[in-house]
């Protein structure tokens, strides 16, 4: 068993926030020892950092971070036997396959180790989270405990996808578990019973509120799953250059005037001038599908007025607002016969349809996170809290700028 000294970010909650520091790892029988190559921030991260966390601040000090790709370094004597699974994998033996890990290999994770029920991930009380009660991934290395193992946490990735598109594979799966919630109904049965498919409307439209990477995330999925139109909402033309250089002309993109200090008035009348500009884009339809995909109360209020008038149109909230949302008109719901769902975290199975995806060529990822490379030599502060470019910041901890 060998010791390995890892420089991290721990977080010790709000408001002592987090320090770098050099922690001492062993691998124990049942876990494994991993390096971590990068670690993409979630935006529960920055939250977190700048607010504290009812679930999370109880078990500080913790290494935060989910979203990464790293490399096996060290696999403990007894890792082989852990094969009596738990969460996803409750009542399963694990094969003699998935518990063959071998160092190099290179390895994401799902950081929610759930309950199930009916093939269904439960939100609440989950056995662990990693970055919550586990130590996660921005560090330079990360003990994968057996829970983690067990549950069938740990997910190989192929050599032929790279670890930018490899520490998206968790985000990308989270976007794709609120597009598998979206219920499209497709007739109805003797009685009268609404019969749904899910998923992003075949040949419909899809609105993605937001510009970063998540919402380029999106973007293709929806692509992907066969919306015949995607329109991106945007604040800024720096955004909507950004988007069209990575995603070209696969999307079409909607810039929506600033205002500064606005009073609720002015927003809800820069609202009627959106809906009006996006009917003319889609020739007086709107939206089958209208993604929210950030965390701002004004965006989840426009998201319900963007439903098609020609009924069932269906809204997917990802991003918490943590606030109350002013003014929001629940008819939208009543008279377009609409739904407003909502998801949290991703199931194993989302991340492995993904990664898949990836695999087949159906999917890429290349360019979504951000030019910058931060590494330990930044401050915690500025590492957290950045915009970066406007697409998601990466920490790569063993590059250094000194």
């Amino acid at each position: 068993m060998n010791s390995y000294h890892s420089k991290a970010f721990v977080y010790h909650g709000h408001p002592e926030q987090v320090t770098l520091e050099t922690l001492d790892l062993d691998c124990g029988p049942n876990d494994l020892i991993v390096k971590v190559l990068m670690c993409a921030r979630c935006g529960t991260d920055k939250s977190i950092f700048l607010h504290g966390h009812k679930n999370v601040d109880p078990y500080a000090p913790v290494v935060l971070g989910h979203e990464l790709i790293g490399t096996i370094v060290e696999v403990g004597n007894n890792v082989k036997n852990c094969n009596e699974g738990i969460g996803y994998a409750q009542g399963k033996k694990l094969s003699p396959d998935y518990l063959s890990f071998s160092v190099v290999e290179r390895v994401t994770f799902q950081s929610r180790i759930a309950r199930y029920k009916n093939g269904l991930m439960l939100i609440p009380k989950p056995i662990a989270n990693l970055s919550f009660q586990i130590n996660g991934g921005y560090a330079q290395y990360m003990r994968v405990p057996e829970d983690m193992i067990r549950s069938e946490s740990v997910i190989r990735v192929p050599e032929i996808v790279s670890d930018e598109e490899a520490c998206l594979i968790e985000p990308a799966a989270c976007a794709l578990e609120s597009i598998y919630a979206t219920p499209h109904p497709v007739g109805v049965d003797k009685e009268g019973r609404h019969i749904y498919k899910a998923g992003i409307q075949s040949g419909g439209k899809t609105c993605i509120i937001g510009s970063g990477t998540v919402s380029m995330l999106y973007a293709s999925l929806a692509i992907l799953e066969g919306a015949s139109k995607v329109v991106m909402v945007v604040r800024s033309e720096k955004k909507e250059k950004l988007i069209h250089q990575i995603l070209k002309n696969q999307v079409n993109v909607y810039v929506v005037p600033q205002l500064i200090n606005s009073t609720i008035q002015e927003r809800l009348l820069q609202e009627e001038k959106i809906v009006h500009d996006l009917e003319e884009m889609t020739r007086g339809y709107l939206f089958d599908d209208v993604v929210c995909a950030c965390s701002d109360p004004n965006a989840q209020r426009l998201m319900l007025k963007l439903y098609t008038r020609e009924g069932y149109g269906v809204g997917a909230c990802f991003g918490g607002t943590h606030s109350l949302v002013d003014q929001v008109d629940i008819d939208q719901n009543h008279y377009r016969c609409a739904k407003t769902i909502g998801t949290s975290g991703c199931s194993t199975d989302a991340m492995k349809a993904v990664l898949q995806w990836l695999y087949e060529g159906k999917l890429s990822f290349q360019g979504f996170t951000s030019s910058r490379k931060f590494t330990f030599d930044d401050s915690p502060q500025e590492f957290f809290t950045t915009s970066a470019d406007g697409l998601k910041p990466v920490l790569y901890p063993w590059e250094s700028r000194l």
